[in-house]
């Protein structure tokens, strides 16, 4: 509330008084695949839990819910996919120089095949202090850290309810879009109240901004904000893009902005706070699948750790933190070591395996540029489709493409009617008046028969452009990082623009944090992109850390300085707009384009 000398104030000079932004009461919601990020703007860093459920199982069956294992990868040339994928990857790293000018020496994994073939765990004294959630008192609901921690063969199913950066709907148990929903509502509203501290009943006086990724669904997109304003009842939200939060976070105005996830990979080129849609593309890999790699590429090592089994959540996560550990694209880190892999089960002895590791963690980093190392198959690329239509928005882009065209047609048919009153009088002009006209009639009728023959096709041609924009899809494959930045850049509209977003490359997101990276990136976009655009770079920046931060919690940071800024203010939905209009709102208030 104003003071009473801002009233007297305002009275003597009547300009608005802005309340300065309450950052204390903005939420900002950042929810991934794997983890859920969530603080208040006013925080430092936000909280970040496993956005996980585990509800008690009703069916008998128990749902598979591996993290690193998936059904794309099981086919039949996924063996011979695999051994193309390793022989690349070793050719590309022993013809790279290290700093030194020298070549790596290929470590043979035949010989590493004999000495790890033979080794066996062994059993320690020492016991894991992790301890397994207890369900003695069978809650029906366990979400967060505590869900993952639940016994296998307790009676409970573990559900993520996003997958790949979209919501998780499947035929399987709780994969409904009312269960996912459920899911979400419960893990955020326990993640606000039990970490937050903030009572859900409060929620009518706090705004919330919720992170969506750069290719979007408009119908999940439209769901996660009504959960958002009439579920859980914020007062207001605000929609953002990742990329646009990460160039924020990272420092810069332009940038080519590589977002690396558990389970997805986006790139988009981002200018002046705008997402550009053409540059948009998201492939269906992450961290998750360059664990599954390391485990592939270590068993043909002769590794072979039997006490995991990758159908248990704990044990996928153990192989993750052992490929973070061993993993990296060095290349001056070379030659045959031995080292020590830990297998750490709560309450249980810790297991140690003596092996023998040689090019096996730098070959698992190359699947970043070459995957067919993670013998995926399908169509697993998108970039950002139209949207389908809503029935709660009436006045959408089909609305406005023939509402506009009707406005030409109309324009045309006027002309022509004009054409044939002017014919009717022709007698009342003279020879040099009579020419001209004519010969302007002759192409207007040209055009009006033109539009004419459009007329009769009617909705039928606009049906005929939409494949052509739905089929957009489809033309992109599945690339490696350094690819999929070359064919975002090369969607930029002209020279400048490219030249802004090769110059600067930000990679954010925990899928990627490895010694060596920035480098390599740097190293294969630079050979992969045209020529005349290395002449024209004086620099080429590729952050991994923006301004030291934590790559995974850059987005996160974005959001909270674009919370603070004056032209935000203008772009809060609030819970009263929502239930009024709906998915209109985000038409006409989405800081991007809906």
């Amino acid at each position: 509330m104003p003071t009473n000398a801002q009233k007297r104030l305002y009275i003597q000079n009547p300009e608005p008084i802005t309340e300065p932004v309450q950052t204390s009461t903005i939420v900002i919601i950042h929810p991934g695949s794997l983890n859920l990020r969530i603080g208040r703007a006013s925080d430092p860093l936000p909280v970040t839990i496993p956005q996980c459920v585990a509800r008690k199982r009703i069916s008998r069956t128990k749902t598979s819910t591996s993290l690193i294992l998936r059904p794309e990868c099981v086919h039949s040339e996924a063996k011979q996919q695999f051994k193309a994928g390793l022989k690349q990857a070793e050719d590309t790293v022993s013809t790279r120089p290290t700093s030194t000018g020298e070549y790596r020496q290929t470590s043979s994994y035949k010989q590493l095949y004999n000495f790890n073939h033979g080794v066996k765990g062994q059993r320690t004294e020492v016991i894991c202090q992790q301890t397994w959630t207890k369900t003695e008192n069978q809650p029906a609901i366990i979400v967060g850290q505590e869900a993952l921690y639940v016994k296998p063969t307790d009676n409970y199913d573990l559900h993520w309810p996003m997958r790949r950066g979209r919501l998780n709907i499947h035929p399987g148990p709780g994969g409904t879009v009312t269960a996912v929903l459920a899911d979400i509502e419960t893990i955020w509203a326990t993640a606000i109240q039990k970490h937050l501290d903030i009572p859900l009943k409060d929620l009518k006086m706090y705004k919330a901004i919720l992170l969506i990724p750069d290719v979007f669904n408009h119908k999940h997109t439209k769901l996660l904000a009504n959960l958002l304003l009439e579920r859980l009842g914020f007062g207001s939200a605000i929609l953002h893009q990742e990329s646009v939060c990460a160039s924020f976070g990272s420092g810069v105005s332009s940038a080519c902005v590589v977002d690396i996830g558990d389970q997805k990979t986006s790139v988009c080129c981002v200018e002046d706070g705008i997402s550009h849609r053409n540059t948009r593309v998201t492939m269906d890999y992450g961290g998750s699948d360059i664990t599954r790699c390391f485990h592939n590429v270590i068993q043909r090592s002769g590794i072979n750790l039997r006490e995991l089994d990758l159908q248990h959540t704990v044990d996928c996560l153990l192989l993750q933190e052992m490929k973070e550990n061993h993993c990296s694209l060095d290349q001056d880190d070379w030659g045959v070591k031995e080292h020590s892999i830990l297998i750490k089960k709560p309450e249980q002895h810790i297991v140690k395996y003596p092996i023998k590791l040689g090019d096996e963690g730098i070959i698992t980093s190359m699947s970043f540029f070459i995957p067919d190392l993670l013998t995926l198959h399908g169509d697993l690329a998108h970039v950002q489709k139209r949207s389908e239509g809503d029935p709660e928005d009436p006045h959408d882009e089909f609305y406005l493409k023939m509402t506009t065209r009707e406005t030409k047609l109309a324009k045309k048919k006027d002309n022509s009617d004009n054409k044939d009153a002017n014919e009717s009088n022709i007698g009342q002009f003279d020879d040099s008046t009579f020419q001209p006209q004519m010969d302007d009639d002759s192409n207007d009728n040209t055009e009006s028969l033109q539009v004419t023959d459009n007329q009769k096709g009617g909705r039928g041609m606009e049906m005929e452009e939409e494949p052509e924009a739905e089929s957009a899809d489809s033309e992109v494959q599945l690339m490696g990082i350094d690819q999929a930045i070359l064919h975002s850049i090369d969607k930029c509209d002209n020279d400048e623009t490219k030249k802004k977003m090769y110059s600067c490359i930000v990679v954010v997101g925990g899928g990627m944090m490895m010694e060596g990276a920035q480098q390599w990136l740097q190293y294969r976009v630079w050979v992969g992109m045209p020529p005349q655009y290395r002449l024209m770079l004086e620099t080429m920046d590729v952050l991994t850390r923006p301004k030291d931060l934590d790559p995974r919690m850059v987005c996160w940071k974005g959001a909270a300085i674009l919370a603070c800024l004056d032209t935000t203010q203008e772009m809060w939905i609030t819970q009263r707009e929502w239930k009024q209009f709906s998915v209109r709102m985000l038409r006409e208030r989405a800081p991007f384009m809906w």
